[in-house]
């Protein structure tokens, strides 16, 4: 039969586990008024009221829906609409997906970790990860984890939808496949200054907020600008947490399995060792900092080359700054505050973490943004050293 409405009575519920029942129907509208009902639990195979199964692909399946917040839909609103019509991306861990889940233009992004009918352990251990970062940490720069849907064979993380998409999309014209009422290109759209920098700012702040205000302190190893993503307001957040870490005590090197992170963003100590800490991600952030101001790739068009190492060519071979800057946003107001963020991405990108600001400074430089003077020092006073020395490595072997 039905799910009873009574139990939307039961004032102190915190959980509920329905499991191999003979329940039909979604779930009554007043369990939501529940204020203890947390974490919401769904763990059972709808039937229909005729004792048959539901038919859908997935009916044979049994699905569990884990919310982290109170939600206004369930997971039968989901699994119909994963379909090729919804596709919005694709990435190394599986699709994305643009679900509508009312009538009121209300979407969600879903990812679709894997279809296989044996999940693989390292699909299974991102999706594990993604879910014990996203679920504790709640900040207005990292992308908001609503819940999680999984069966034996199949993992699906459900996040709030981001209207302008990746950061990668609108700096490089990247394209990414329709889904109903999206173009498949970036609107003709640059992005001017005033917005990078704010961008700049936002993703900076996410990531100081997981190295200096979450114990203990949360590595991303993945930082790359199609790892932010914007809201309608051009908001940055932070997302893809599934090759993150979290580090045994602040500032302490964490050995790490496996290589992590993309080409033209991964720090260089990467070449020869696999104890790391969050300067991993300073590095990375750096090289975003370079993309906003030059407009150019992290790989710089090259797979055998990288933008820092050009950026740094750049700026020890005495070019000026001003010739490496974007052609379609650089103004002459903009032009201290697009040398200094230059500078700071050369900061970033030095290749001796230890040279390398902490993301509470990348904040400050960023806030002031007018640091010509510190910016110097830093570059001048901090690299040292032969100038070959101060040039990140740029193709990393074995990765």
């Amino acid at each position: 039969g039905d799910i009873p409405v009574n139990i939307s009575r039961l004032s102190k519920l915190s959980s509920l586990q329905l499991h191999q029942n003979l329940f039909n129907g979604s779930f009554p509208e007043e369990i939501g008024d529940l204020k203890d009902l947390e974490l919401f639990k769904e763990e059972y195979t709808p039937r229909r009221k005729n004792g048959g199964r539901n038919r859908r692909r997935n009916s044979d399946l049994k699905w569990k829906f884990t919310s982290f917040q109170r939600l206004d839909f369930t997971e039968s609103t989901i699994l119909p609409q994963l379909t090729e019509n919804n596709v919005i991306g694709h990435g190394g861990s599986g699709k994305v997906y643009r679900i509508p889940i009312n009538g009121f233009g209300k979407f969600v992004a879903v990812k679709k970790i894997s279809s296989k009918k044996d999940l693989d352990q390292r699909l299974e251990k991102e999706f594990l990860t993604e879910v014990e970062i996203l679920s504790a940490i709640r900040h207005s720069n990292i992308v908001k984890l609503l819940g999680c849907i999984s069966c034996e064979n199949s993992k699906l993380l459900v996040y709030e939808y981001l209207e302008n998409r990746s950061l990668d999309r609108w700096l490089h014209r990247k394209r990414a496949p329709s889904s109903r009422g999206l173009s498949g290109s970036v609107r003709h759209m640059v992005l001017d200054w005033p917005k990078r920098l704010h961008i700049a700012l936002g993703a900076a702040n996410g990531l100081c907020y997981m190295h200096h205000d979450c114990v203990p302190a949360v590595i991303h190893r993945d930082v790359k600008s199609c790892n932010v993503l914007l809201d309608s307001e051009f908001n940055a957040k932070i997302a893809d947490f599934g090759l993150a870490r979290i580090l045994a005590k602040e500032s302490e090197l964490n050995t790490m399995s496996t290589v992590a992170g993309s080409f033209g963003y991964m720090a260089p100590e990467y070449a020869h060792t696999i104890k790391v800490n969050e300067k991993i991600d300073v590095y990375s952030f750096g090289v975003i900092l370079l993309e906003l101001t030059t407009g150019k790739e992290a790989s710089n068009g090259n797979e055998n080359s990288s933008l820092a190492e050009w950026a740094w060519q750049q700026a020890i071979g005495g070019a000026p700054i001003l010739d490496a800057l974007d052609d379609e946003v650089i103004e002459p107001r903009y032009m201290n505050d697009m040398t200094n963020v230059f500078k700071l991405g050369l900061w970033c990108t030095n290749k001796l973490p230890t040279n390398r600001p902490s993301m509470q400074e990348v904040c400050q430089m960023l806030q002031r943004c007018s640091v010509t003077a510190t910016m110097t020092e830093v570059l001048e006073g901090k690299n040292g050293g032969d100038v070959a020395d101060s040039l990140p490595l740029l193709k990393l072997q074995n990765v």
